[in-house]
């Protein structure tokens, strides 16, 4: 991890290159790749969705907005929605793609969100908490959701929850679900649900054996070697993972959590 990271500069860049979702996703992996493993998240999301956005529920934030990917999948359920990312070139965009909601440019992790208290029933945030790499910048963010969040209300969001020790990788922290559990606690949160995000759609960081690694790291050489395996792979899999999420507990990949704000 570089101390001299600018991660707003990293994602602007990034995303001028790349409004895409592989400029959001897995830039070390093929556009077929990422494309399918979206789709296995917007079922699970609009899944997770369907169960707790309520008639109560009138207006959503969804934190590190990116192209607009959960945007869009909120936008189903007809609810007044506010879109917040660290990037000047995702808000500007947004805004044109999605012009009947709101959306700041802002840093969650360093700066107060411009929202009164209690303003939102739903706050999302997809594949962005461990982009935060100093747990004083995650342990902001959790206080400010806690903030806007009405009492009762979901925060739903994405992350490895590994079973060992934090360890960093590049302009990342994978962080145990221990830590999770005490910061979220601090912050007043109940944790309601964890389930998984990916089985094998994503690096398996959190698996206690080889058999996972072994199938990712095929997967995606194959992959990025030969197109005609990447165009037939993933489709083929993409019912599988379907399976695979709905009947396990946990994940060796990327779940999603879901909390309650206690006030």
């Amino acid at each position: 991890m570089q101390s001299n990271f600018n991660a707003k500069k990293y994602w602007d860049n990034r995303l001028s290159e790349n409004f895409n979702l592989i400029g959001v996703g897995d830039i070390s992996l093929t556009m077929s790749y990422n494309k399918w493993s979206y789709k296995v998240t917007e079922f699970i999301l609009n899944k997770l969705f369907k169960k707790y956005i309520t008639k109560s529920t009138v207006s959503a934030l969804d934190i590190g907005s990116g192209t607009g990917f959960v945007v869009g999948i909120l936008e189903r359920f007809d609810k007044n929605i506010t879109g917040i990312d660290i990037s000047e070139t995702a808000i500007k965009n947004l805004c044109q793609n999605y012009p009947n909601h709101k959306f700041y440019e802002i840093d969650a992790g360093s700066e107060l969100l411009p929202f009164k208290e209690n303003e939102f029933q739903l706050v999302t945030a997809s594949s962005v908490l461990y982009h935060l790499t100093q747990d004083e910048a995650l342990n902001n963010l959790l206080t400010n959701v806690h903030r806007v969040l009405s009492p009762d209300g979901f925060f739903i969001f994405s992350d490895n929850f590994i079973h060992n020790n934090n360890y960093n990788i590049t302009h990342q922290v994978c962080r145990s679900l221990f830590s999770y559990e005490e910061l979220l606690m601090q912050n007043g949160f109940e944790i309601v649900s964890r389930v998984p995000n990916y089985v094998l759609f994503n690096d398996p960081v959190d698996s206690r054996n080889k058999f996972y690694p072994r199938i990712w790291n095929l997967l995606t050489s194959f992959s990025k070697k030969w197109p005609w395996f990447d165009l037939i792979i993933w489709p083929c899999l993409y019912p599988i993972e379907l399976i695979l999420t709905s009947v396990l507990k946990e994940s060796p990949a990327q779940e999603i959590m879901v909390c309650k704000a206690l006030k």
